[in-house]
């Protein structure tokens, strides 16, 4: 039985320079950490603080990248 690896969100370089603004957010956890969470976000009754805090920094992450895309920011 192979087992499937997942991916692994890493912060592109680009995305760097916005660590600091995007960790203001996040409950002094690390981003990346955040972004590879997907157990607390299955079963947001067990913890829905940190389940709050994911879904808030992976909105976020995903507002720079679709801005990013749209050659809106560098």
């Amino acid at each position: 039985m192979s087992k499937i690896k997942e991916k692994v969100w890493v912060m592109p370089k680009w995305m760097e320079k916005y660590r600091e603004i995007i960790s203001h957010f996040t409950g002094g956890n690390p981003i990346e950490e955040l972004m590879n969470d997907d157990g607390t976000n299955s079963n947001i009754f067990n913890n829905a603080p940190r389940a709050l805090i994911c879904v808030s920094t992976k909105s976020v992450v995903e507002a720079l990248e679709m801005l990013k895309q749209k050659d809106l920011i560098v």
